[in-house]
């Protein structure tokens, strides 16, 4: 059998989400966290409804060392941390949009708006790799809008 790799053009690309939370957090205050960030990739960056991909791991509090104050905030024993990786192309604009849907979702769901630290890192195509160990970026050219879909033939 030959794995053969067919590509599909997408208006964007899925983004990775890292979320460090306090073991002291219940499950459904963790789920609504990431449900306000993924709203809100969705609602300010044309993030696919579906393209959730979300890691979310659990420290106890001797394992999570956040200062409290820094920068003029009183951050809580709930407070998290939200990493998004993206590939580039955000504008200025589109950040703080997703910074403040994110923050007003959380603060929804109970959140203290201090107690969400976002980071946002963007990328290129050369940087991820989708399956397969093939680079995002060399098995679809110089194009940011493509992802695998896998066929196989005999």
């Amino acid at each position: 059998m030959v794995l053969s790799l067919k590509f599909v053009k997408r208006e964007t690309a899925m983004p990775l989400v890292r979320f460090s939370v306090p073991a002291a957090l219940s499950a459904a205050k963790t789920r609504a966290l990431a449900d306000a960030v993924h709203d809100g990739l969705v609602a300010t960056c044309a993030v696919p409804v579906k393209d959730r991909f979300h890691l979310i791991s659990v420290f106890p509090p001797e394992r999570m060392d956040l200062d409290p104050s820094f920068p003029d905030v009183k951050r809580t024993t709930e407070a998290s941390v939200v990493d998004i990786l993206f590939l580039e192309g955000r504008t200025n604009a589109q950040r703080a949009d997703l910074f403040r849907h994110i923050a007003a979702g959380a603060m929804a769901a109970g959140f203290q708006g201090d107690d969400i630290m976002i980071a946002l890192t963007e990328n290129a195509t050369t940087d991820w790799s989708l399956g397969y160990g093939r680079s995002y970026g060399d098995a679809h050219g110089a194009s940011d809008e493509l992802l695998p879909a896998s066929t196989a033939e005999k």
